[in-house]
């Protein structure tokens, strides 16, 4: 086992706490701009809008490795994981055209 993914898993076993009524899931984003992959913890009180995220690992962006690392990390957890890239940004609310407070007004 890589030294990295013994560091995710001791992370991994640091933030899942296994709470009553609580969501768990993990997050994996390629991200280019830091020419990197990392890997987070997001967990969430049912029926709350509360969302808490854990950096687990931050991996040089090397595809054996990666790969290499997500395996343990699949063997070892059970939990959903959602993929994330960042040459697919999603916009979460739309561009702020004109605030007459603030001084955008053109």
């Amino acid at each position: 086992m890589l030294a990295e993914s013994r560091e995710l898993i001791d992370k991994y076993h640091q933030y899942f706490k296994r709470l009553p009524n609580y969501q768990y899931w993990l997050v994996i984003v390629d991200n280019h701009f830091n020419d990197r992959y990392y890997f987070f913890i997001y967990s969430r009180k049912l029926k709350t809008k509360l969302v808490r995220s854990h950096e687990l690992l931050a991996l040089v962006h090397d595809p054996h490795k990666y790969q290499q690392v997500l395996s343990d990390l699949k063997n070892m957890s059970h939990l959903s994981i959602e993929y994330r890239d960042t040459t697919h940004l999603v916009e979460p609310m739309p561009e702020i055209t004109t605030d007459k407070i603030h001084g955008h007004n053109f």
